[in-house]
């Protein structure tokens, strides 16, 4: 039958290679449009055409129909291709989803030591991928994400991943050495450069220093501590009619003078007048030669000269 797996097939963690996706999905699968309608008589060979055409990764979407890349992978436990033809499939730069599911399958059917020494060089790789959501949409996820979700987590595309060794364990035992980023392997290239190039570095670096500290020198300390006088109080111990406006004497004008009732430095504008004085006696002394009474005074002083 169609859904069996191949007679030579080699057990797989020690059971049978379908298996290794849970029976429920399988279920799923089989009865799905895409698995009876692609995935009947694919060969190793034939498959790569159906891994080219893909347009996303995931498990199961909408009312839990299987995603083609589930489909496809189930389809490669049942055909069990060699090593040669998977590495094959990861090794593949120009069609990503081709390796995306070279990886998932490697991570289903491989063990510990050879699946940190293929699928750690593609976290180098940045492309991004669509990826199926439960709900249906569509989200972005760049390849070594997955590759790293691969590496880490315990379920990957609604699928159980097998158990594998931590790192740590491999370089205690020295089968992998420690492993090294791209940052550090690039800082260890900028650390072997020819010492004249350092030196030059370092002079730009004092001259430019040298020109910011000139320019900082010839600023006048002046502006920088000046300050801007005012002739209005200050905010403590002020008036508050300082800042008062009163009109000026001419009603046409419309323009307002300001009033400082604060202290000057000068006595003659220290003092102020008041709005209802008499228009000859603002801006005048009171010393008695300036003083002029009033007409009815007069008139009044006349009158008891003549009594």
């Amino acid at each position: 039958m169609a859904n069996r797996t191949v007679s030579d097939a080699i057990a797989v963690h020690g059971t049978n290679p379908q298996y290794l996706i849970e029976k429920i999905i399988r279920t799923r699968i089989y009865e799905s449009l895409y698995w009876k309608e692609f995935c009947f008589g694919l060969t190793a060979e034939t498959l790569i055409d159906k891994a080219i055409e893909l347009t996303s990764f995931g498990g199961e979407y909408g009312n839990q129909r299987p995603t083609e890349f589930l489909c496809l992978t189930l389809k490669l436990l049942q055909l069990q291709p060699s090593k040669e033809i998977v590495l094959e499939f990861i090794r593949n730069e120009d069609y990503k989803y081709l390796r995306a599911l070279g990886a998932f399958y490697l991570r289903l059917v491989g063990n510990s030591l050879e699946i940190y020494q293929t699928l750690e060089p593609l976290l180098n790789d940045y492309r991004k991928l669509r990826k199926r959501t439960n709900d249906g949409d569509f989200e972005i996820v760049c390849m070594d994400e997955f590759i790293d979700e691969l590496l880490r987590e315990e379920r990957a595309c609604d699928t159980i991943l097998p158990r594998i060794l931590k790192r740590y364990v491999l370089e205690e035992n020295g089968e992998l050495e420690p492993r090294e980023s791209i940052e550090k392997s690039s800082d260890n290239e900028s650390a072997t450069e020819s010492p004249k190039e350092n030196n030059k570095n370092r002079n730009r670096g004092k001259s430019s220093r040298r020109n910011r500290s000139y320019s900082r020198s010839r600023t006048s300390p002046s502006r920088r501590y000046s300050r801007s006088r005012s002739r209005s109080p200050k905010r403590r111990g002020g008036d508050w009619r300082a800042d008062r406006y009163v009109p000026s004497d001419n009603r046409g004008n419309r323009r307002r003078r300001r009033i400082s009732y604060s202290r000057s430095r000068s006595r003659s504008r220290s003092r102020s007048y008041d709005r209802y004085e008499p228009s000859y006696r603002r801006g005048k002394s009171f010393s008695s030669s300036s003083y002029r009474p009033s007409r009815h005074r007069s008139y009044t002083r006349s009158l008891s000269r003549d009594k």
